[in-house]
This record gives structure tokens, sequence and C-alpha cells, in this order.
């Protein structure tokens, strides 16, 4: 099989550099990685899950003949329905990274907890969500993050995300589902999704270590990807 090249997709709710490191190493281990790049609400007018979608392929450079693995992160998981269907046939697998499951019909404030949905709402202001930070106490994200420099470099790409974003229901696409697809599990967090993705008989790996392991612990995300990829592709 022809080596894929890889689509690193980060959550609406950050920026691109979440997942630039793990790009970055595995780059080092032969894989083709197209480069993270922004994918914003904020940036395309809605509907916004087609808008990403076409946006993100749009940045992607590769042979129109190569196939594709779509890595997503987080809340970049909703999306991914999408972004197979905007990358068509040539999509062979797909890993969900700590993320939320695909919601076909439903929107991602009907995904999240309902205390969080809650608290955004309340603390929308000009119809925009506080930017992703200013979700969880500040000695949480220094926990996460305990690196001032990567932490500051973090914060700096988030922004004030749309409400209305997190109110449109997913799109409905049919047989949206590539030929393999994978759950990678960093966090307690995203148990819930990692049971479900097992149940569903996808290829399946636990790595608890944090959420944003891809900035702190990028070597061990990245070794959990390449084994998954050469599983999910039969790439030697």
């Amino acid at each position: 099989m022809t080596q894929p090249r890889i689509v690193l997709i980060h959550s609406p709710f950050v920026g691109p550099s979440t997942l630039a490191p793990v790009a970055r190493t595995l780059r080092g281990l032969g894989w083709d990685v197209a480069e993270p790049q922004r994918a914003a609400p904020q940036d395309v007018e809605p509907p916004y899950y087609p808008g990403l979608a076409k946006r993100i392929a749009s940045q992607v450079e590769a042979d129109a003949h190569s196939p594709l693995v779509i890595i997503a992160h987080s809340g970049a998981g909703g999306l991914l329905p999408s972004v197979a269907g905007a990358f068509g046939s040539r999509v062979s697998a797909a890993i969900l990274v700590d993320a939320i499951l695909p919601h076909p019909g439903r929107s991602w404030f009907q995904t999240a907890p309902r205390e969080l949905a809650a608290y955004l709402r309340a603390a929308a202001a000009d119809g925009r969500l506080p930017p992703w930070h200013r979700w969880l106490p500040f000695e949480v994200l220094v926990r996460l993050l305990p690196d001032e420099p990567v932490r500051a470099a973090f914060c700096a790409e988030l922004e004030a995300v749309p409400a209305a974003y997190c109110d449109e229901p997913a799109p409905v696409c049919a047989n949206w589902s590539p030929p393999g697809c994978g759950y990678l599990q960093l966090s307690d967090s995203y148990a819930d999704e990692a049971g479900a993705a097992s149940a569903m008989g996808w290829l399946f790996r636990r790595d608890i270590i944090h959420h944003l392991a891809t900035l702190t612990h990028p070597d061990r995300v990245a070794a959990s990807l390449h084994s998954m990829i050469r599983a999910l592709t039969d790439s030697p």
C-alpha cells in the first residue's frame, strides 16, 4: 500500500500548535505529515461543519490519489464525518485522540457536560464563548502545562468561538466512516468516549497522561499513533 499522508486536526476551541509537536515527531518516524493548519469556526461562515471541513481539505496539499489518515484531537472529533466527506474515498483511516465522538444531528452543547454547557452559555458575550483557558481553573491549566513558555504560546492562540457553532447540529453524513477507525485515550475525562469507540470495534489504545499531552509528551503520543496507523493501514 502507498504510504498515507497524515492530516492532524486540532480542536475548534484551540489552535494548531496543539498538534505541531506530534507532527514533528511523526515525521521523524518516517510519516508524511501535513502541517497542522488553523481551522477555527470564527474564520468561516455558517453552517460551520461543512465550512470547516472545506477549509481543512483546501489546506492539505497531497497527490489526488494518495490515501489519507485523519487524526482529530479533542473537540475536532465531531468534525470527523464532515472532514472525511470533504476528502472522499481518499481517507483510508481515522484516529480520534482524547476526542468527542461524531454526533450527527446533535449540537456540541448537547454532547457537553450539562454544567459546562450552562457555564459557557452564561459566560458568552456578544455571541461568543470565553476562550478555552477560561473554562477551567488556572491551577488546572498550570498542572496540564507547567512549562510557562509552552503555556503562553498555547494561550496566545485561544480565541472566543461563536456560540452559534456549539448550537449548530452536526450534519448527518452518510457512509462517512473510513475503512479503519481508532481511538487513543489520553485522560480519564474521555473514558466514556473511549469505551464507546472500543464497543464499536475501533482499534483502541490507552495511555493515560493528560488531555494536552500532545504538547507535553509528543513522543509518547506519536509512538501510540505510529503503531495505530501501521495497524489500520497495513503500512510497513
